[in-house]
């Protein structure tokens, strides 16, 4: 291999034959990619230009032709994309099947390679066996720069362009575009060695040659990132051992993939490592600057542990107006120094901007916040030592917190739809109840808002008092403009006080027509079905839960939008979701 030269293949355009070189095959990649974010930013540009129409003239009804053309398509594309078959619904902590637009997207993209790959390339002579290796490098060194896109937080322009902003989403392609890049990676060491093979030279090139052993080594760390280290499971229950080994295991692969191919061939490595690079500098320096300062850290988190002690509420008051400025539905990453030092857990951001506060309510599972629940009910206050009679709360102890963010903006902006429905489960709620805050407090061009909330027992509802009793206050005010509806389904029916034993359950009871607490499980299909029948323009939903919850309502809302199909000529009737997993 050593007389090939790989410089010259990876310049210029055509070979001879009028086939591409391997260098050329990268920028073809790119050119494909470029071209796919660059419709996804018209695409965004024009719901971005409906979305102010709307709010300007709080009519759902887009004026412009630039606006009106993505409310006539998109609804089409959303029944055909939300879909998920039911039957492969049925292991979701082991096995995630994605919803039918995702998994064309992963088709596409795995055409595209495979496509490059075979284009004009002379599989079948062995005297090509080196431009077709040298082909299938190109490829996998060109995704990696798309690898880290997917994965950086800061300086995500994927999102920018797109206006994806779920971390769920972004790292269902991350990890997706990691199997395509083993793909080819795949694809290259099989052709490295039938060129050696075809003229018996394979047992003493390895013997003798260091680059294909280093190739195979590198081959054999991506296979244990993409293959073994990163499965659902994993990620799903032991995700700080996940997170370690995963960080862990890229920096030996970008070590490795620099030692085994030449320096004229990284320009696609030091790309990616560049954009990490400045992403993790960008948010150490903006978390340095918001938190850090002469006194030491700025903020300190107030961590309650529920009387059921499987919840933690956290309380953190803003005392500086730096990071005043999240979005309803937004989430920051939480660091405790004294607790977890070098890590930090993303929590969603109950409370809004004018509270002055960010408020967190967190259900405890292993890990991370089952530590932190035993450390605050050890070293935690006793309420009623101190005459603290706080409801559900059993005690309570202050950290010193370090913030990052917020991340996650929707894409489209809430109080641009006529309808406004939220479905979350569990402490789903704390993005619920922002979302439905947030269009109180502007509601644009919004004519109806629901929440439907769905928990385990009654005593979970205790858990967000703050929050329900905050909308009351701002209900009796009068200053409620549109049509508002919380329904709260408790699933274990026996739980349900038949006689309000609390100052909590006697205002519950005052306002039942506003806050209706229902027993059973809902039907989620006669909701939507209710509320976009009713709708006079688009609705918007928001779903937080996990991913049973979430494909559920995007298959009801695919099959309501598929029998509305008469209705496409505008953009009633029409229905976009936007979902929050819990498991990623």
């Amino acid at each position: 291999m050593a007389d090939y030269n790989f410089a010259n293949n990876g310049q210029g355009r055509l070979n001879a034959d009028g086939s591409p070189r391997p260098g050329y095959i990268a920028r073809m990649y790119w050119a494909v990619i470029g071209a796919v974010l660059g419709a996804a930013l018209l695409l965004r540009i024009c719901e971005f230009a409906l979305g102010v129409q709307r709010k300007r003239s709080q009519n759902w009804r887009p004026k412009f032709v630039t606006a009106r053309m993505p409310a006539v398509v998109m609804p089409v594309g959303r029944a055909l994309t939300y879909l998920t078959p039911p039957f492969l619904q049925r292991y979701p902590g082991f096995v995630y099947f994605p919803s039918f637009g995702r998994t064309l997207l992963v088709l596409c993209y795995f055409g595209l390679l495979l496509g490059l790959f075979f284009y004009r390339n002379p599989l079948t002579d062995p005297s090509q066996f080196q431009t077709t290796l040298y082909r299938a490098c190109w490829l996998s060194i060109a995704q990696l720069p798309l690898i880290v896109l997917l994965s950086v937080k800061r300086l995500s322009v994927i999102s920018l362009v797109t206006g994806s902003s779920s971390s769920v989403s972004l790292n269902f392609f991350h990890r997706w575009v990691a199997r395509g890049l083993l793909l080819t990676a795949t694809l290259h060491m099989f052709y490295v060695m039938r060129y050696f093979a075809s003229f018996q030279a394979l047992v003493f090139e390895l013997k003798t040659n260091i680059m294909p052993r280093r190739g195979l080594g590198t081959w054999c760390i991506l296979a244990w990132i993409v293959l073994v280290s990163s499965i659902r499971p994993i990620r799903h229950y032991v995700f700080e051992l996940f997170f370690a080994n995963h960080v862990i295991s890229v920096l030996a692969f970008f070590i490795a993939v620099l030692k085994h191919t030449p320096i004229y061939a990284h320009v696609y490595i030091w790309i990616a490592l560049s954009i990490y690079i400045a992403d993790v500098a960008l948010r150490w320096f903006l978390v340095l600057l918001n938190n850090i300062s002469t006194s030491g850290l700025n903020y300190r988190a107030t961590v309650s542990v529920m009387q059921d002690e499987k919840t933690l509420a956290i309380e953190v008051p803003m005392t500086s107006e730096r990071l005043l400025n999240w979005k309803p539905g937004q989430f920051v990453r939480l660091q405790f120094p004294t607790t977890e030092p070098f890590m930090a857990h993303p929590f969603t951001i109950a409370s809004l901007p004018e509270d002055n506060k960010m408020q967190f309510v967190i259900r405890v599972k292993n890990g991370f916040t089952k530590r932190l629940l035993e450390k605050t009910i050890r070293i935690g206050a006793d309420l009623e030592k101190q005459n603290d009679t706080v409801d559900n709360v059993v005690a309570r102890a202050t950290y010193p917190v370090i913030i990052d963010g917020p991340y996650g903006r929707v894409g489209r902006e809430w109080n641009q739809f006529d309808t406004v429905l939220s479905i979350v489960c569990g402490t789903g709620f704390t993005y619920g109840f922002a979302v439905f805050r947030g269009i109180l407090h502007n509601r644009g061009a919004v004519r109806t808002l629901r929440l439907v909330w769905v928990v385990r027992n009654y005593s979970d509802i205790v858990t967000c008092r703050d929050l329900i009793e905050r909308i009351l206050k701002y209900r009796e005010s009068g200053a409620f403009e549109l049509s508002v509806l919380i329904q709260i389904f408790v699933s274990d029916a026996s739980t349900i006080p038949t006689i309000g034993h609390s100052e909590f359950d006697k205002v519950l009871a005052q306002h039942a027509e506003f806050i209706k607490v229902i027993p059973g499980k809902p039907v989620i299909r006669d909701i939507l079905r209710s509320v976009i029948d009713r709708a006079g323009g688009e609705t918007g939903v928001a779903v937080c839960g996990g991913s049973s919850l979430t494909t559920e309502v995007k298959n009801d809302v695919a099959q309501l939008l598929a029998t509305h199909a008469a209705h496409l000529r505008s953009d009633a009737q029409s229905c976009w979701v936007h979902s929050e997993q819990f498991e990623s």
